[in-house]
């Protein structure tokens, strides 16, 4: 589908119930968060854990995923669910990559999971332990090993599923992160597969040129780019007349990680929930050379 103005939309894939209303090469991004929240809705962490699971939360995940087997441990039937889910998106994605960003969300955004509760409380979550160091952390750990095991069990069916890196911080975490998935299996550039990076602050822009030694391209986020640059709570309904993704700051950055990925020859994509109401920015991205927006 298209804008008024020719901009290619693809979709942000959240849930296997979007697949029946997508043509080929209609998903721009899968986002692994949402896939497990609405798929299964249960803390990726607390399948590492079944012990801090009562009764009903374990019965509600099985019958999140169809399992009659209450026998097989949750680990294995999450990697088993989630593994199917992105070959299905796979299938339909035909020829054209498909990109799978890694778990990302913060501990609130995880809050309603069940056995949410194996996450301890962040005073600020949004600045908190998420993406690229939260993958890293010891705490988390066992359920990023069970992320992979999914994503390389679906790799053995589906060669064009390519990975994206979410909220890189520094240098280090891109280095430990691309280091991590290597020891998991999932080596850049192995078995062809591609590894990008989310580009969520404003040190992605400003650096862009290093970051790109690490990833084979750029996915930016608009509106969590527009959130740091602006130092906003997008949550927060008093500043609901602050979040602008056509703020002339933003846009620079922007245009900063366009420039880098034109000079390296890499790919970029962007991704804005909101295109369709920003006007101003879909003529910009038009007049910058971007063609396709995820939203």
């Amino acid at each position: 589908m298209t804008t008024e103005n020719e901009l290619t939309l693809t979709a942000l894939l959240t849930s296997s119930v979007q697949l029946t209303g997508l043509e080929s090469g209609e998903i721009g991004l899968v986002s692994l968060d949402d896939l497990i929240a609405h798929n299964m809705g249960i803390h990726p962490c607390a399948v590492t854990k079944p012990e801090s699971l009562s009764p009903q939360a374990k019965l509600a995940f099985l019958e999140a995923i169809d399992a009659s087997d209450d026998q097989t441990p949750l680990a294995e039937l999450f990697v088993a669910k989630l593994s199917q889910l992105l070959i299905e998106a796979a299938a339909k994605q035909g020829n054209a990559p498909l990109k799978v960003r890694l778990t990302s969300d913060d501990s609130y955004a995880r809050s309603h999971l069940l056995g949410a509760e194996v996450e301890a409380e962040e005073i600020n979550p949004v600045m908190g332990l998420r993406g690229a160091s939260r993958l890293g952390h010891a705490d988390f750990r066992k359920s990023f090993e069970l992320e992979c095991e999914a994503i390389k069990r679906a790799r053995l069916d589906a060669k064009n599923i390519e990975l994206v890196v979410p909220f890189v911080r520094t240098f280090s975490e891109a280095a430990t992160v691309i280091d991590l998935l290597a020891e998991q299996g999932l080596c850049r550039g192995a078995d062809e597969l591609k590894v990008s990076m989310m580009c969520s602050v404003p040190a992605n822009a400003l650096l862009a040129e290093t970051f790109l030694q690490y990833f084979d391209g750029f996915v930016i986020d608009i509106e969590q780019l527009a959130q740091f640059t602006l130092g906003l709570d997008i949550d927060n309904t008093s500043l609901h007349y602050m979040p602008d993704a056509q703020n002339d700051a933003l846009l620079q950055l922007v245009k900063m990680l366009l420039n880098a990925v034109e000079s390296s020859h890499k790919p970029c994509l962007v991704y804005s929930r909101f295109i369709e109401d920003a006007p101003r920015l879909r003529a910009w991205l038009q007049d910058q050379g971007v063609s396709q927006v995820i939203s």
